[in-house]
């Protein structure tokens, strides 16, 4: 309920407006009355009012005074003033105090009541984008690690950097990529096959050992930074001054790559490779040089007496190695953890298509194996989930020795990752459901508007794939599925008001094309606008 007071001399005023505004129709509450400005204050003080209706000229102290002390004050409250002529006159030549409106006397009910209104729709409207606003700062802060491995990771990919998101999130997170070269470093890992204590989870243990290395390293070096955290492989860009030589920002890199290998290789006694890309003299350059650095990894084992890979390492090999499907790994543990068992099924049938197409030995098909869950495996841990909450009786190793063939292996894979996935999607539901909750309110509020998915998800700054991907889960439609739905409806509850002609209606809901809107409306009603509204 929204709170009014009134402050004026004029008891008659008071008793009037108090008896004969329909205060309730407009869900506004008197909590309070005054004859002069200090009671005013000690009214305003007491109750908090939304509204305040005054006087000008009273006694002991006088409105324009009264409202000069509550903005200095920081109150907000809407004011509307209520004076003769003269004092509308005066009221106008004073201060800007923020006043609402003004009403000279003797105002009808009907100019009262108008005034209110619109102080009610701004009230609303503040509140309104309060809470959005408050709404959108605990998003920010929910999905802030989020958005960040999704900026670092973006820079991987070719194009990011064009992107809308790209833009904002930069500048949320206060970072300037202009001025630099910058090279990309990969690190790959492995558990040796000497500890035959090893589980699953164990891998993932290593890679957070592993980030912690490059964290450290990164605290003690500029422009060092983690873009990207899989099964067993570490992408790290390095940036240098652009004012530096080409051979410079290169050599910073390999350092860099250098200390990284002893550092795994001594402290955590793993199996190690790394690989440094070409230098890229531009930050949307960063994915050249990062897939350079795979193929590198990609041909380590035909250069098996290094374990610091380098451009010049390679150049002499005969013919190209071809990548192992990293990609597909991760995009199928991604569907995973986000409960999305369509598109579980998608990957697995994709991995199969290329598993049967490259004609693996058994050996290539547990390494894929072993990839698969020591990726899963750090995708449950960022989630503070283990792999033996869900498979206790997990038995790596013996379950690889029954692959006899391809069909094996997909079976096996199916078996292992559909049950996660399914309990993901119960627990992916209650994590993001504040955030569904926002997008839908803000559809709510805003449809008039031209609200793409792109529009919000640099509100909530996270990418628009994720936010796609979010929403269809939660509400089993896509959004702009939903948005339309919601203006249909909208658009029919006009209609039957019969207080709206077509075109007003259209652009009420957020179309300016009358024909587009009516075959929407058609189509989502079974009816034309103009059948509907005869």
């Amino acid at each position: 309920m929204i709170k009014a007071v009134i402050i004026d001399d004029d008891m008659t005023t008071v008793q009037g407006l108090t008896r004969s505004v329909r205060w309730e129709q407009f869900g506004i509450q008197v909590v309070g009355t005054g004859k002069n400005g200090k009671e005013g204050l000690e009214q305003i003080e007491a109750h908090r009012p939304d509204i305040i209706l005054t006087d000008i000229f009273m006694p002991v102290m006088n409105g324009i005074d009264m409202l000069k002390e509550l903005r200095e004050a920081g109150n907000a409250a809407e004011v509307i003033i209520l004076s003769g002529y003269e004092d509308f006159k005066y009221a106008q030549s004073a201060v800007k105090l923020r006043v609402n409106d003004y009403l000279s006397k003797p105002a009808t009910l009907d100019e009262i009541e108008r005034v209110l209104q619109d102080a009610v729709n701004q009230i609303t409207k503040r509140e309104t984008a309060e809470k959005e606003d408050r709404e959108l700062r605990e998003l920010l802060t929910f999905h802030k690690p989020t958005t960040r491995r999704q900026l670092f990771k973006g820079l991987l990919e070719p194009g990011f950097t064009q992107s809308g998101f790209y833009r904002k999130v930069t500048d949320y997170l206060q970072l300037d990529f202009s001025g630099q070269s910058y090279t990309v470093v990969l690190i790959e890992f492995f558990v040796g096959r000497e500890r035959t204590s090893y589980r699953p989870n164990d891998l993932a243990l290593f890679a957070y050992a592993v980030q912690n290395i490059v964290n450290e390293l990164a605290d003690h070096k500029d422009g060092v930074y983690v873009a990207d955290l899989q099964r067993n492989l570490l992408s790290v860009i390095v940036a240098a001054p652009f004012h530096a030589k080409r051979d410079r920002a290169r050599q910073k890199a390999v350092q860099v790559a250098q200390e990284l290998l002893e550092h795994v290789r001594d402290y955590l006694k793993l199996q190690v490779w790394a690989a440094v890309g070409p230098v890229a003299e531009h930050v949307g350059d960063i994915p050249k040089s990062y897939a350079v650095a795979v193929d590198l990894l990609a041909s380590r084992d035909r250069v098996s007496d290094k374990q610091l890979l380098l451009q010049e390492d390679v150049r002499e090999l005969a013919r190209t190695v071809p990548r192992r499907p990293i990609e597909t790994y991760q995009a199928l543990v991604d569907a995973v953890v986000l409960g999305q068992q369509e598109q579980v099924t998608a990957c697995i049938e994709e991995l199969t298509a290329f598993l049967r197409e490259s004609s693996p030995s058994i050996g290539e098909l547990r390494e894929c194996a072993i990839d698969i869950v020591g990726i899963l495996s750090l995708a449950l841990h960022e989630n503070g989930l283990h792999l033996e909450s869900f498979r206790a009786d997990v038995s790596m190793y013996k379950e690889l020795e029954l692959f006899c063939g391809v069909a094996d292996f997909t079976g096996w894979l199916g078996d292992l990752l559909v049950p996660i996935c399914r309990t993901m999607d119960e627990r992916s539901s209650q994590k993001h459901r504040k955030t569904i909750d926002f997008i839908k309110r803000y559809v709510q509020q805003h449809y008039a508007e031209d609200i793409t998915l792109d529009l919000i998800a640099e509100k909530v700054y996270l990418t628009r794939n994720y936010l796609s991907q979010i929403f269809k889960q939660e509400t089993g439609e896509n959004y702009n599925s939903y948005l339309t739905r919601f203006r249909m409806e909208k658009a029919k509850e006009l209609l039957l008001s019969g207080n709206y002609k077509v075109f007003e209606i259209a652009q009420i809901v957020g179309y300016k094309n009358n024909a587009y809107f009516s075959q929407l409306f058609k189509k989502h009603t079974g009816s034309y606008p103009s059948e509907l509204n005869k």
